[in-house]
């Protein structure tokens, strides 16, 4: 009887604790080992550089990545970094860049912003690829691509930059460039087509506003 007793009251006391031990886990999202790819830009070296607009602070230049019929979470992003400097520049601290991804508007212009802001970058000072993981933040690509565009907050007179790549990759393509003619922001479009058929500059020493932007995408 006592034993019988013993075992009743251990089995309630079991009971009372399985509550007590519970851990919460938190929510995660679990993805499988998905093929990567990589979006964007073919070219592996930088044709000029460009750091920014001097007459307008706030100046973007946005190029448009597209999904190519893909499917799947944006893993990184990449900027080619162009950073040509004197000896005596190399101890001065390089000026911050800002990396947005803007979804693709029902216009065709840079749209909503798929991150909460922009991505600060204060890059080394050479010439490499620089790569952001978002992974963590579980963005799918659009179907319709992601603008990719750089921006400099702190440009003036006499610093411009980071200089970030660019490349005469796309002769036909247009760019994108942001910002305030008359204290409104607003994306312009400019047809590579139309500069081409000004007459302004030998094609040879046109340039073009393809800039050196990458997705690595994990496809589904």
């Amino acid at each position: 009887m006592k034993t019988w007793m013993f075992l009743f009251l251990m089995l309630l006391l079991s009971i009372a604790s399985y509550g007590q031990d519970k851990t919460e886990l938190k929510e995660v999202v679990v993805r499988p080992n998905l093929k990567k790819v990589e979006l964007g830009t073919k070219q592996k070296r930088a044709d000029y550089g460009h750091g920014g607009s001097k007459d307008h602070p706030h100046y973007q230049t946005a190029f448009l990545i597209p999904s190519d019929g893909k499917a799947g979470f944006i893993d990184k992003v990449g900027v080619y970094i162009y950073q040509k400097h004197t000896f005596l520049e190399f101890f001065r601290r390089s000026n911050t860049l800002y990396l947005y991804l803007y979804k693709v508007s029902p216009e065709g212009m840079p749209g909503d912003l798929l991150l909460p802001g922009p991505i600060a970058i204060e890059p080394k000072k050479n010439t490499y690829w620089h790569w952001v993981d978002i992974s963590s933040r579980n963005i799918a690509l659009p179907e319709q691509g992601v603008f990719a565009a750089v921006g400099w907050q702190r440009v003036s007179k006499t610093d411009t930059g980071p200089y970030v790549g660019m490349t005469n990759e796309c002769d036909t393509c247009p760019f994108y460039v942001y910002r305030f003619p008359n204290n409104e922001p607003v994306w312009l479009k400019v047809e590579q087509s139309a500069m081409q058929a000004s007459g302004k500059k030998k094609k040879k020493e046109r340039m073009y506003q393809n800039l050196m932007v990458k997705l690595e995408v994990s496809v589904k």
